[in-house]
């Protein structure tokens, strides 16, 4: 079997695992098997508790199939959206460039950019996109559509759209090789050096699976990638600092997990450092990005949302 169309919602599959893919990861197998979905889709459902291997609920996307095995997948309902919050979320999305191939949206602080939960009725850009630009449902994986990178809830700024599929495979390259120039502003706490590099490794924390981390755990616990992190200090406070940061790679959460890493946690980052009332929210921003598409050379700038202004005047002033 391999459904190369939209699955209805509800709809509940029944599949034998062949021979060819005897050792498998179960995310992976199933993936295969609709093509048309991402594998975090799929992550999703095994974390819904949809999933299951020989008649048991499958609880770990890294759990391996054998030939023979029989794997239930059922699709869930048709999410309901939040409709009215994504009305009053609906003004601060920024289209800073449109053409024929992409969108470049300034993403507000708050949005996030596509469903974590099939579950969710939580408000999405993906969501907005659909509204605003119907024929995006075709770009893509049908669970994400016309998203080929990402940026956290919390996180504002630039982010790229692909309106064909053509562009979407294009962009999804430039990610993979690397030559896709992502440069963020972040304020931190405390005064790391003026600038370097960071180049800590980042996996899953096997303790807490909505968070990543940089601490080194034993292999079977934790699958870690390469991450690097490179920075710059533009300006010092009291006791924080205003950083220019330009990810080499795009790990999840990476800039978060390096900086707290290194004894520098974000300001306003809940989940890594600790809240602020100087800010609601943890003080990052996609400030650029740069590419060449079709031989042409784009960068497009967004300078700092007002909250990270403010914490910036607000900085100041105890500095002084």
């Amino acid at each position: 079997m391999d459904t190369k169309s939209l699955v209805e919602p509800n709809s509940h599959f029944v599949l034998h695992v062949p021979r060819e893919y005897d050792g498998s990861r179960i995310d992976a197998f199933i993936t295969s098997q609709f093509t048309l979905y991402s594998r975090s889709f799929f992550t999703r459902l095994i974390d819904d508790g949809t999933v299951e291997l020989n008649g048991k609920p499958v609880t770990k996307s890294g759990v391996r199939v054998a030939f023979g095995d029989t794997v239930s997948v059922r699709f869930p309902a048709a999410r309901e959206v939040q409709v009215d919050v994504l009305k009053e979320k609906a003004p601060a999305i920024e289209i800073v460039y449109e053409n024929p191939h992409f969108l470049i949206i300034n993403k507000p602080a708050g949005l996030l950019v596509h469903p974590t939960s099939m579950k969710s009725t939580a408000a999405t850009l993906v969501d907005w996109l659909l509204m605003n630009y119907a024929s995006i449902e075709d770009v893509g994986y049908v669970d994400r559509p016309g998203i080929v990178h990402r940026l956290d809830k919390d996180t504002s700024g630039l982010l790229i759209v692909p309106r064909t599929n053509y562009a979407h495979g294009i962009f999804a390259d430039l990610f993979r090789d690397r030559k896709m120039s992502k440069t963020y502003y972040a304020i931190v706490q405390g005064h790391p050096e003026k600038q370097g590099v960071i180049t800590l490794p980042i996996g899953r924390d096997p303790i807490l699976k909505t968070k990543m981390t940089s601490k080194q755990f034993p292999e079977r616990s934790m699958k870690v990638r390469d991450a690097t992190t490179h920075y710059k200090v533009l300006e010092y406070f009291d006791d924080a600092a205003l950083i220019e940061v330009k990810p080499v790679t795009g790990r999840t959460h990476q800039i978060r997990v390096h900086f707290v890493a290194i004894g520098h946690p974000l300001i306003g980052d809940a989940v890594y450092g600790k809240k602020s009332k100087l800010i609601n929210r943890h003080a990052l921003h996609a400030h650029n990005l740069s590419f060449e598409f079709e031989g042409k050379q784009y960068s497009f700038e967004k300078s700092l949302p007002e909250d990270m202004n403010e914490l910036i005047k607000k900085l100041r002033a105890k500095t002084a």
